[in-house]
C-alpha cells in the first residue's frame, strides 16, 4: 500500500517506521530480522536495485541500537528522531546506489523531497509509537525460558 499512498508527491516509508519501532521495543535481533525480511519484500515490490533497501534498513537498525546505548530509551522522543534521521540515511543510500547503477541525476540532488519524506515519516512515527509499544508489550511472553 505504501507505494500507492502519496502525500504532496512524497511516499511514506512505512517499512522504515516499523523497523525502527521494532528495534526500539524488542531489540537488535528482531530489528535486524525485520529489516532484512521487510527490506527484501519491499525491494521486490519497487524498482530499486536489489539489496539497496535492506542495506539501508540494516544500517538504520545498527544506528538505532547504538544510539539506544548512548542516549538510553527515551519514552517517545528517541524513536521519533531515529525515524527522521533513518529516513534521510535510507534515502541517501538509495540515491547513492541508483547513481552507481543508473545514469547520474541530471540536476541537483532532491534535498527538498528527502527532507519532506523525513518529516512525513517522523510524523507517522509520532502517531504510531505509543500504540505500537502497548501492542508489542502485550504480545510478549509472560514466562521466560530458564535456559
Amino acid at each position: 500500500m505504501a507505494p500507492v499512498i502519496a502525500i504532496g508527491d512524497v511516499h511514506p516509508n512505512l517499512v522504515l517506521v516499523a523497523v525502527v519501532v521494532v528495534t526500539v521495543v524488542k531489540g537488535f535481533g528482531p530489528g535486524v530480522a525485520w529489516a532484512f525480511v521487510a527490506g527484501l519484500t519491499s525491494n521486490l515490490l519497487t524498482r530499486d536495485p536489489l539489496g539497496s533497501i535492506p542495506l539501508g534498513l540494516l544500517l538504520v537498525v545498527a544506528g538505532v541500537s547504538g544510539g539506544e546505548r548512548l542516549f538510553g530509551r527515551l519514552s517517545w522522543a528517541y524513536p521519533v528522531v531515529a525515524v527522521g534521521i533513518g529516513s534521510i540515511v535510507v534515502d541517501a543510500i538509495s540515491l547513492g546506489v541508483m547513481q552507481m547503477i543508473d545514469l547520474p541525476l541530471s540536476g541537483s540532488l532532491p534535498v527538498q523531497r528527502v527532507a519532506v519524506a523525513a518529516l512525513l515519516n517522523t510524523l507517522i512515527a509520532a502517531v504510531v509509537i505509543l500504540p505500537a509499544r502497548v501492542l508489542l508489550s502485550r504480545m510478549s511472553a509472560d514466562e521466560k525460558p530458564a535456559w
